[in-house]
């Protein structure tokens, strides 16, 4: 079952609030004890102690008005012993309402008794008195004797009163000193409760979040060989250290990918830079033989010129006319050798670069495969950024909770300043390995355009080539043709002297041809020095893709998987 933050900081917070609770009812309850104890001890021990003397009182008013009476013979006082009477019994009877213990019950009702009997009893004194005041007075001696044992009885009832009274007070100063122990010694264990409440929840969160930082700092450095990061929370922390392993694991295989990547790029680029070279001297050894192309076929049209001169003097130097004949057929001869070379090389340089555009294109294949593992590192970089902002967002929720609960809450608030503090390193870090990744991305799309431009480069040298074979074909038909006439010519030197005029337009035409020959051996080499142009341009865009290669290596060597 899933137990969210949220829900361990409510549980905490639950925890402490059923501890107030508790202290709460504790504390209502002992007052109410309290309250009851002062109460009895106000509204009827009071009351009946404050009855108790007025009993006291009344039976000492009622000697009092009967030893007037007896002195006097007032009526008032017999009247006012009759109302005090009357008083004292109605206070004997209420107090006999209040008081619980069986001793006060019987004293009330002795006291009532005697009252009553101190009533009647004085009723007859008095009575005496009027017919025989001696008698009366005589007689009197046992009612005083009865007023006397209720005043005793009345005073020891309000003695006794008076320490239930005393026993009271004391017993609820106790109560009220047991009561503030009590609420005290919980109120302790509910404050060192709390405390160990709030470092449990702390620890719970904390210690995952200290081990994604330190993980995230090893991370930053470029150590990604840690071990996966061990947690038994169920909670958004849980999910949290879950989410930061498996991006650790994708980041760990990434990050191979891309090594082995940048060896196969780099291997390329070598080749490319080798296959490069080659192509460069084959194309030189062309530049060279069309030059020797060009230089016999030049040696040709001044033979012809001086066949054409000869022709004018054939008449004199038939012999010498065939002899520049010979030299033209060898010319001629040398020139086939020299265009089927060149053919053979051409050949060559179309085999060669169309290796180079193959390898050109894997390599091009190679980059835009790296340019996209470099989009995954970048969507992986956004999610750290997205959990790190989660992660902040966390805090701040957890740093409002904090300070709704006051000075209790202030272990979660330095909680919820680390994760906020370790939410933004780890947003720092993402936002360097963004920097990070976005060089690299800038440097893919460098080497990719660069192949691009490789590739081009390649197929013009592809075309140039190709055109460069046409030429050397029509050379070869040319020289084929050379040779032909100069065979005719030099079969037909023995006519010369016979067939001038055949010989020497015969000979123009030769100039003619050799005139071809010359203009297409030029454009032969102006094709070959934009070939060896070419080829250069690839040169240095193969060696400057191996620099690339050799960068990307060089950052990628930074972690370590």
């Amino acid at each position: 079952m899933k137990f969210s933050i949220s829900n361990k900081i409510l549980t905490g917070f639950l925890i402490i609030a059923i501890f107030l609770g508790f202290i709460s009812f504790i504390s209502f309850y002992y007052l109410q004890e309290i309250d009851e104890s002062y109460t009895d001890l106000v509204s009827r021990r009071e009351k009946i102690l404050a009855n108790s003397k007025d009993i006291r009182a009344d039976s000492i008013q009622q000697m009092s008005s009967l030893r007037d009476y007896m002195l006097n013979q007032d009526k008032e006082q017999l009247d006012k012993l009759h109302d005090v009477n009357g008083k004292m019994s109605e206070l004997a009877t209420a107090t006999l309402s209040m008081v619980r213990r069986d001793i006060d019950k019987n004293d009330i009702k002795k006291l009532q008794e005697l009252n009553q009997q101190f009533n009647a009893d004085a009723t007859k004194v008095a009575a005496l008195i009027d017919s025989n005041k001696e008698a009366g007075i005589k007689s009197s001696a046992d009612v005083l004797q009865i007023g006397r044992d209720m005043q005793e009885l009345a005073n020891t009832i309000a003695d006794r009163q008076q320490k239930l009274v005393d026993e009271g007070s004391q017993n609820n100063s106790a109560m009220v000193a047991s009561i503030k122990r009590a609420i005290m010694i919980i109120s302790i264990a509910a404050f060192l409760l709390a405390i160990l409440v709030g470092i449990f929840i702390s620890r719970i969160i904390s210690k995952p979040i200290v081990s994604i930082a330190n993980a995230a700092k090893e991370i930053a450095s470029g150590n990604l060989t840690m071990k996966a990061i061990e947690t038994k929370n169920r909670d958004e922390v849980g999910d949290l250290t879950k989410s930061f392993n498996q991006m650790v694991t994708n980041l760990r295989e990434l990050i191979a990918q891309t090594t082995t990547s940048a060896e196969h790029l780099a291997a390329a680029s070598e080749e490319l830079t080798a296959s490069a070279q080659q192509t460069n001297v084959a194309t030189e050894q062309i530049a060279t033989f069309i030059e020797e192309v060009a230089t016999g076929s030049n040696k040709q049209t001044h033979s012809v010129r001086e066949s054409v001169l000869a022709v004018n003097e054939m008449s004199s130097g038939a012999q010498h006319i065939a002899a520049n004949a010979q030299n033209v057929s060898s010319s001629a001869s040398d020139a086939a050798e020299k265009s089927f070379e060149g053919s053979q090389v051409i050949q060559r340089v179309m085999d060669q670069m169309s290796s180079i555009h193959q390898t050109i294109k894997n390599l091009s294949n190679v980059i835009h495969g790296l340019e996209k593992r470099s989009q995954d590192i970048g969507e992986i970089v956004k999610m750290i950024t997205g959990i790190a902002a989660q992660t902040n967002l966390l805090a701040l929720n957890a740093s409002i909770e904090a300070a709704r609960a006051g000075e209790q809450g202030r272990g979660f608030a330095v909680v919820a300043s680390q994760i906020r503090n370790l939410a933004e390193q780890s947003s720092h870090s993402s936002r360097q390995i963004a920097e990070l990744i976005s060089t690299i991305q800038q440097e893919t799309q460098d080497a990719a355009q660069s192949m691009e431009a490789s590739i081009q480069g390649v197929d013009e040298g592809i075309l140039v080539v190709h055109m460069a074979g046409t030429s050397f074909e029509h050379i070869d038909q040319s020289v084929q043709r050379v040779l032909s006439q100069i065979q005719e010519v030099a079969a037909a030197a023995e006519e010369m002297s016979a067939s001038s005029e055949q010989v020497n337009g015969l000979m123009e035409f030769i100039s003619t041809i050799a005139h071809e020959s010359a203009s297409g051996i030029q454009e032969i080499s102006t094709s070959t020095e934009e070939q060896l142009a070419s080829m250069e341009e690839i040169f240095s865009s193969a060696s400057s893709l191996s620099q690339m290669a050799e960068r990307l290596h060089s950052q990628i060597d930074r972690f370590k998987v």
